[in-house]
This record gives structure tokens, C-alpha cells and sequence, in this order.
């Protein structure tokens, strides 16, 4: 049996992504690893703890027999690359699957996130993409502050109503919108459905990268 490794940074993850993953493939074991501690270094500024931390992850998950592991935090993403040295075993930053598909095929993008920490790493990855397809795309960004702290405050529904408002404004100016955080990915089912389908995220895309 094929296993896949999940590295988690919040648990309000956890059971969307492993889900997508078990009905992509019900044969795959999965083994999920939750590191909450991970989100409390980039608060800090504690850059130089998070690499040797979350290749402590994957050097266990390799050890358990995963044969991919998947990065599910997407303000950890610029780490994924010096990990990468450091293992053997497949490493992917869960959002590339999608902005590789967005860049390839379209000419605009939007990209909506809440979390601050995002922000960086979406943009880098995006232009690392384009560079690497040689394409240059219109990209814009919202990035909505204030509907993450009404998250935490637990204000659920003000945080998806904000989220809908921007994706729906942003669908005038671009041919795509991309949830750039897998915690947003819910909202979709809550969009007007006339622009739905050109609304996606890392979900939509992760399936096709497991083992078979």
C-alpha cells in the first residue's frame, strides 16, 4: 500500500485535505502530522527555526514509508525547497499544483487570501512559476486581514461573507480566482454559482499528484 505524508500547520486543515486525498485515492495509507508550532515561528519572525523543524517532519514521515509528502500551509512553502535537499522522498508545496494550471492557462489571475503570512509566498511562487513557463501573467492580489481576524474572533460567518464579497468583485478584472489557503476553500460552495467554476483552489488540483 502507497502512503503519503500530510504536514499540517493548523488543524482547521486537516480533515478537508485528508479527505480530498482518501477519495482521490481510497487505496493510499495517510499519515497526518500537525506542527501548530510552525505558524507560532513565522509570528516571530523565527525564519531560521522553521527549515531544520519541518525537515524533522519529513525525515520522520520518510522513515514511516511515505513515498510523497504534501505541505499543506502556504506561507510555509518557501521552506519546502531546502528541505527538499535534505530528503529523498517527494516534497510538494500544496498550492503549486494550481497556480502551475492558472499560469499556464490564463492570462489573469486573482488571488484572495486572509492570513498575512500568506501573502509572500503565493507571490513568490507565482513568480517563480511564470518564470519557470516562461509566461508572464496579470495577477491581483486581495488580501483580507481583516475577515482572518474575524476567524479567530469566531466570527465564521462575517469572515466567509468577506471573502465572497472580494472573490466575486475580483471575477470583473480576472479569467480565474484562486484561494490561495486551504482554510478559505470551503467558501467556494458559497459563491454565486454563475462564476463559480472559474473560482478554485489547491483542493481542485492536489488528487492528481498522489501515487496510484
Amino acid at each position: 500500500m502507497a502512503t503519503v505524508g500530510l504536514i499540517h500547520s493548523t488543524r482547521l486543515v486537516i480533515q478537508a485535505v485528508h479527505d480530498v486525498v482518501a477519495k482521490a485515492n481510497p487505496g493510499l495509507e495517510i499519515i497526518n502530522v500537525l506542527d501548530e508550532g510552525l505558524l507560532k515561528l513565522l509570528r516571530e519572525k523565527a525564519f531560521d527555526r522553521i527549515g531544520p523543524r519541518m525537515t524533522a517532519l519529513a525525515e520522520g514521515l520518510e522513515e514511516d514509508g511515505a513515498e510523497l509528502i504534501i505541505v499543506t500551509c502556504s506561507s510555509l512553502s518557501p521552506y519546502v525547497d531546502g528541505v527538499r535537499e535534505n530528503i529523498n522522498t517527494p516534497i510538494i508545496k500544496i498550492d503549486e499544483p494550481m497556480i502551475q494550471w492558472a499560469v499556464k492557462n490564463h492570462a489573469s489571475i486573482g488571488v484572495v487570501m486572509t492570513n498575512p503570512t500568506t501573502q509572500s509566498p503565493t507571490a513568490s511562487l507565482i513568480e517563480d512559476v511564470s518564470r519557470r513557463l516562461n509566461k508572464d501573467v496579470k495577477v491581483e492580489y486581495r488580501l483580507l486581514s481583516e475577515a482572518f481576524e474575524r476567524l479567530n474572533r469566531g466570527d465564521v460567518e462575517g469572515h466567509d461573507a468577506a471573502v465572497v464579497e472580494a472573490v466575486e468583485a475580483l471575477m470583473e478584472e480576472v479569467e480565474v480566482v484562486l484561494l490561495a489557503q486551504i482554510s478559505i476553500a470551503r467558501v467556494t460552495q458559497q459563491i454565486d454559482p454563475k462564476v463559480r467554476e472559474r473560482v478554485f483552489s489547491s483542493l481542485d488540483f492536489i488528487g492528481k499528484e498522489l501515487p496510484q
